[in-house]
């Protein structure tokens, strides 16, 4: 068919025009948002639970720009793993944090000044996963994931 032929082709700054799956097939291309959130659907649709998580600004900055990755459960003994969709992160695995182009003490140092939040469907935390394209947008649900990616990157 004509999908399975059809590759996809990361091109940044295109949230929130291509982010969902089907603009994104459509079109053959997205941002680390669209790529991110098609992977977070794939993994989904097998049974995997799977997120999208990133930073609405490095470093707290927005002129510095944003990043969306995703998170994918590998069950109690080994938890949240993290990885970039690909065509976005090429070669990554999700056994080594540090083999991510971002997760690294430039982009997390000591002391953290870098936010990174991942959503959500339980609303009861009161977080919200901030959108850098909609930042006036409250209505998703999220977790603070600031703490461990400040850990887990910070020695890399």
């Amino acid at each position: 068919t004509a999908l399975s032929k059809q590759k996809i082709y990361f091109k940044s700054s295109q949230t929130p025009l291509i982010y969902d799956p089907m603009s994104v097939i459509a079109f053959g291309y997205a941002s680390c948002t669209g790529v991110s959130v098609m992977l977070v659907d794939a993994l989904r649709a097998v049974g995997v639970p799977a997120r999208v998580v990133g930073t609405p600004a490095w470093h707290n900055k927005t002129e510095n720009g944003n990043h969306n990755w995703i998170e994918a459960w590998r069950g109690a003994e080994k938890g949240w793993a993290f990885i970039e969709a690909k065509p976005a992160g090429q070669g990554e695995t999700l056994d080594n944090p540090c083999d991510k182009w971002f997760c690294n003490k430039d982009h997390f140092p000591v002391p953290n000044d870098t936010p990174v939040y991942a959503a959500q469907f339980d609303r009861s935390s009161g977080v919200v996963y901030p959108m850098a394209w909609d930042p006036e947008n409250e209505a998703i649900p999220g977790v603070d994931r600031t703490a461990y990616y400040a850990e887990t990157c910070s020695k890399c």
